[in-house]
């Protein structure tokens, strides 16, 4: 007992001591909420001389703005333990535990505040909150270039108008939506349709391309739908499956859309709403689940105005109309294209082949009716006839000569084209060469504008 009472002495004797010694910020009142004890920190974080509180209410300080709201207000009301967040005229947020102390009778004597700053915990919440908003962020952005880049290099383009396609094809390619391509013959629908299975969910089920204009008629149907065995004259013994059933899990491709008879329009729209078909011959109902993009050099309102093509089913495929404009459309593509083509050239035939920069002006000003795909053919087969390394303009095939574009290319993307072609010629020659004496041998030009063309492009950059 004795011993007892001398611990009570001393911890009454180093109360303030035990005070100083607490992390947390201590307040204590009388049952009228008279300020008696604050621990020294107690300024630190309200704001509050330990003498200026003193013999004050927590209501008078509450009033003066030092804290909000009185915790120990509500437990002098309620005599019941509370715990709740604080604002102190510092702006310093803090969470503040406050019990009632009762005497024997049950009378509240005294309440007893605990508080802990917590601003700089919330600040690093709302940090760490900001944070992962960012890295959202960056991800999705990270994620869209990603894409974008993977579009970018399966596609040979350098034109806004291409890089404004691309990035359709980027934002459109994970939906199922029908996709109607538009563009002259030559122009890279196909190419285009591979993409968007490429990139979509789809891109490990099948793709299938089918030409609608190259199948004759009276074959189109067992192409397109299959047939049971025995279903007609010269049908095979065991039946066909469809090239719609084999799109099943991926991409199905109908190029050429305007050529499908009106006979067999019908049952393609049947087959696009309600995801089935039925074979020549047969009276079963296959389920298909594929994604349907299509195709066409056609103007394909106008050919449902005039009633050569229906219009629910023109609706039905031009959920995402995409128009691809002619090559002559897009000048700044063509020398991106021409590099493409004859680097595949020379890898397959074993060539070292280059433009001359009046044959690339040529190929410019010329105004490419069939394309991108006529480019292709004129690069591999110029590639393959011309004499030397370095392709020169009287080179090229007459049609690319005599044809010129009405609308030449501008001066500033010429010139800027021209440039950066011969510049890759200089390059790739002195990679291989060595000195400017045997570049200007191999391309056919003197050992001094060898030289100049050497320091141009490569000793400058």
């Amino acid at each position: 007992m004795e011993k007892e009472q001398e611990t009570r002495r001393m911890l009454l004797k180093n109360f303030d001591a035990i005070l100083d010694a607490m992390h947390d910020d201590l307040l204590i009142s009388d049952d009228r909420g008279e300020v008696l004890r604050v621990s020294p920190s107690f300024e630190d974080v309200y704001g509050i001389k330990k003498e200026y509180a003193i013999g004050r209410t927590v209501y008078d300080l509450e009033e003066e703005g030092f804290f909000k709201p009185s915790i120990i207000a509500k437990v002098i009301e309620s005599g019941k333990k509370r715990t709740m967040p604080q604002l102190t005229n510092r702006d310093r947020k803090v969470i503040v535990t406050a019990t009632p102390v009762f005497d024997e009778q049950g009378k509240l004597q005294l309440v007893v505040s605990f508080s802990r700053d917590i601003t700089e915990l919330i600040d690093l919440q709302d940090q760490y909150s900001q944070l992962e908003n960012k890295i959202e962020q960056y991800t999705e952005t990270i994620n869209k270039l990603r894409q974008q880049v993977s579009l970018e290099e399966g596609v040979i383009s350098h034109s806004r108008t291409m890089a404004g396609i691309l990035e359709t094809i980027g934002r459109v390619a994970d939906f199922d939506a029908n996709i109607l391509f538009l563009g002259p013959s030559g122009v890279g629908k196909t190419m285009l349709a591979k993409t968007v299975h490429q990139h979509s969910k789809r891109k490990a089920g099948p793709f299938i391309d089918i030409n609608c204009a190259a199948i004759p008629e009276n074959l189109l149907e067992s192409e397109l739908f299959g047939y049971e065995k025995g279903s007609f004259t010269g049908a095979g013994a065991k039946g066909k499956v469809g090239l719609i059933e084999l799109a099943n899990g991926g991409t199905l491709l109908l190029d050429e859309i305007s050529e499908l008879p009106l006979s067999l329009q019908a049952k393609l729209l049947k087959t696009i709403q309600d995801k089935v078909i039925t074979r020549i011959g047969g009276t079963k109902e296959i389920k298909v689940d594929f994604r349907l993009i299509t195709a066409s050099n056609r103007k394909l309102e106008e050919f449902a105005e005039q009633g050569m093509f229906r219009k629910d089913l023109y609706y039905r495929l031009n959920v995402i109309q995409i128009q691809i404009p002619p090559l002559k459309e897009r000048k700044d593509d063509i020398i991106p294209l021409v590099e493409h083509f004859i680097a595949k050239s020379n890898e397959k035939y074993g060539l070292h082949k280059t433009f001359h920069p009046r044959a690339l002006e040529a190929l410019l000003n010329y105004s490419w009716p069939g394309n991108v795909r006529e480019l292709s053919n004129i690069v591999e087969r110029t590639a393959m006839t011309s004499e030397g390394n370095v392709i020169r303009q009287d080179a090229l095939p007459l049609e690319a000569l005599r044809h010129p574009s009405a609308a030449p290319a501008e001066i500033d993307n010429l010139t800027k084209a021209v440039e950066d072609f011969e510049g890759n010629i200089i390059r790739d020659a002195y990679e291989t060469y060595g000195n400017s004496v045997e570049v200007g041998k191999a391309l056919g030009i003197s050992q001094a504008t060898a030289y100049r063309k050497i320091t141009k492009y490569v000793k400058n950059e």
